[in-house]
Order: C-alpha cells, then sequence, then structure tokens
C-alpha cells in the first residue's frame, strides 16, 4: 500500500470530525470522495471566471455581472450560474484536492466546475493550508435543468501525494487482478493493452445499440427526480451499421468503451483528457472511478465498461474499436472501508452506455 495517494472514506471521516471540514455530514462521503452539496445561494452570471491567487470568488461577483438566481427556476441553456458549496473548508497542510462533475451530471450535458478562493485554476483546493469557500460554475448546454440546495453535482478527491502507478506495479496489479478485460471478460496484459505515457487508451464500441444522442430539447430535466424520465424526451437511440457511425459538431453523445475496466479496492482511478492528435473532442465530462469499480464485492467481478461523454468539435466518422479516452490509475493512501461495487450505486450494473440515474430504463 502507498504511503501516499487518495485519502479513502475513514480518512475524509476524520478530516470532517476534526474539524478541517465543518457541515458535511455523512452522506456526502463517497469510497474516496465527498459529494459537494449546494448552498442556498446561487447567481446569474454574465461570463466564466477565475480568481487570481489573492481574490476571494465574492470579489469578483460584481465583474462577472451576478445576479442573484431563484432555485425556482429552472438554470437556461447556455448560461453560466454560480452556485455556492456548503460547508467550512480548512485542509491540512500536506493535504490537497482535485474535484469531477458526478457522473450523473456528466451524462447531461451539464457543465460543471469548481473555483475557489485563491485558487486560479478550475477543479482544484491546491495551496498549503487552503482555506475558503467553494463554489460551482455551472452551465446546461442542451437543456434546461433544475437544482436545488443540498443536491451535489460535483465530488472532490483528497491526496497527500501523487501516487500514480509505474511500470513494474502496473504490471503486478494486471497479474494480481487485472486492470482492463476485453468485451468475453479476457484480461488483457501489459503487451495487449495499449499504453499512453502513465496512462491506459481506451477504444470505442460502435454497433447496434450503441449509445444515445442529443442535440438539445427545451424540456426541463430535476435533477433531484430519479428512474422518472423517458429517455426518448431527451435522447435519441443510436443504431450504427458495420461498425460506423458519423458524430456531428455540436452535438452530445453518451457511448461506452469496448474494454472492461476494473479499479482494484487500493487503487482509484481517473479519465484524461484525450491527446488532441487522435481527434478534436471531448471524451467524457465526469471521469473519477472509485475504488472497488468493476471488482464485484469480493473481487468475482471482471470488469465494467466505462460509458463516456462525448463532445465533438467536427463532424467525425468513429469505428468500432477507435482510440476513445485514456485512463490513469493511482493509490489510495488506504484501502476504503466499503468500495464502490459494495456500496447502493446507480450504476453497478452498467454494461451498455447508460444514461444518468434520472431516467427510467
Amino acid at each position: 500500500m502507498s504511503r501516499i495517494g487518495v485519502l479513502p472514506k475513514q480518512m475524509l471521516r476524520e478530516l470532517c470530525s476534526s474539524g478541517h471540514i465543518k457541515g458535511i455530514d455523512e452522506r456526502y462521503l463517497n469510497p474516496a470522495s465527498i459529494d459537494l452539496p449546494l448552498a442556498n445561494e446561487a447567481y446569474r452570471l454574465e461570463s466564466i471566471f477565475l480568481p487570481l491567487a489573492n481574490e476571494t470568488v465574492r470579489d469578483l461577483l460584481l465583474c462577472v455581472g451576478a445576479t442573484r438566481h431563484n432555485f425556482d427556476n429552472p438554470l437556461e441553456v447556455g448560461v453560466p450560474y454560480l452556485i455556492r458549496i456548503e460547508g467550512e473548508w480548512r485542509l491540512p497542510s500536506i493535504v490537497y484536492g482535485y474535484a469531477n462533475p458526478k457522473s450523473s451530471t456528466g451524462r447531461n450535458g451539464f457543465f460543471c466546475r469548481i473555483v475557489a478562493d485563491g485558487v486560479d485554476i478550475y477543479d482544484a483546493l491546491v495551496g498549503t493550508g487552503w482555506k475558503g469557500e467553494q463554489w460551482v460554475l455551472a452551465r446546461p448546454d442542451y437543456f434546461p435543468v433544475l437544482v436545488h440546495p443540498g443536491l451535489a453535482v460535483s465530488q472532490m478527491r483528497f491526496f497527500d501525494g501523487k501516487s500514480f502507478l509505474d511500470d513494474l506495479h502496473t504490471e503486478l496489479a494486471i497479474e494480481q487482478h487485472g486492470l482492463l478485460f476485453d468485451g468475453e471478460g479476457k484480461k488483457l496484459s501489459l503487451g495487449e493493452a495499449r499504453r499512453h505515457t502513465n496512462s491506459f487508451l481506451l477504444t470505442l464500441q460502435v454497433g447496434e445499440n450503441m449509445g444515445w444522442e442529443c442535440h438539445g430539447t427545451r424540456k426541463v430535466l430535476d435533477m433531484s427526480q430519479k428512474d422518472y424520465y423517458d429517455p426518448r424526451d431527451f435522447f435519441e437511440p443510436i443504431n450504427a451499421t458495420n461498425g460506423r457511425y458519423i458524430l456531428h459538431k455540436g452535438g452530445f453523445y453518451i457511448l461506452t468503451t469496448r474494454e472492461r475496466v476494473l479499479v482494484p479496492p487500493n487503487l482509484s482511478a481517473e479519465l484524461r483528457a484525450i491527446d488532441p492528435r487522435l481527434g478534436e473532442f471531448r471524451s467524457h465530462a465526469a471521469g473519477y472511478i472509485d475504488p472497488g469499480w468493476g471488482y464485484g464485492k469480493n473481487g468475482e467481478e471482471r470488469g465494467r465498461p466505462i460509458t463516456l461523454e462525448v463532445i465533438p468539435q467536427e463532424d467525425m466518422l468513429v469505428r468500432d474499436g477507435q482510440m476513445v479516452a485514456r485512463i490513469r490509475y493511482e493509490y489510495m493512501k488506504e484501502i476504503p472501508e466499503t468500495v464502490y461495487d459494495a456500496a447502493v450505486s446507480n450504476y453497478v450494473d452498467q454494461h451498455t452506455a447508460r444514461l444518468s440515474k434520472h431516467f427510467k430504463r
């Protein structure tokens, strides 16, 4: 086990009980991340922004034309909003954090990024002993979205150091558990899996029932609803012939990897931005994968496909087996007390391109 790495649930609970994080209760703690609940303070903006190192987010409200938003009204398509994150945050000196949208956020084309006091990059809490307010910059891109205080659209992981797997430990992890499997559940060896620096490359499944396409609608999606909406009110199913399909600029696509991904309990993983030399598109909106994904309760599973949120920047033909994403593994500081497949989750039986939990199946 790594001496540094991603903090597990039991250590996140310690940050809360020690007073470093206040106002965040147990229901927001995941195997290796904390859901970031929305507070009852939101603003409609003229533009997105980043604070400089000596600025708070509140310092900039006038600069971006902020006007108070009423949570009874949906967020408009294409309009940025700023919503405060609940809680009081004061990190230990060696702890830092990185955020991702939650899966059920990304799968709805709901753009979310975290901005924090004095941090001049998105989705990060960095700096020795960072403290201050966190906010989420939110923008629905394909249909209006209704959110409520207490709802979490992003999650934060905390670290006490970088602990990416080197070549030796990658090979050992493959031998012990497996990391990637083919569609039939056959473990891919280090030589069979394609790699780029410290990441594995993942490929696209193209064929019958390959996913969903959204060009936009005026229908409103309430993020508090579950198993509620008819998918065809927001998305169109995709059936490709001859293992090929054209993705159109301006569209939003829910697709899936051919590979089945497994994250052992001692590791976590994250989808990384694709190299632009492979194409001008965004391969995912969310991207964090908890320890225990595709592992089963006791190691009996052999991975699970990853759902992708693809946004092309130009019309592009895609074919079955085309490289589409990359994934990077790193060590947990400790094995979490609960892993993903043993917890209550909406995606433990995901074997196709799955829409968010808000849709009927």
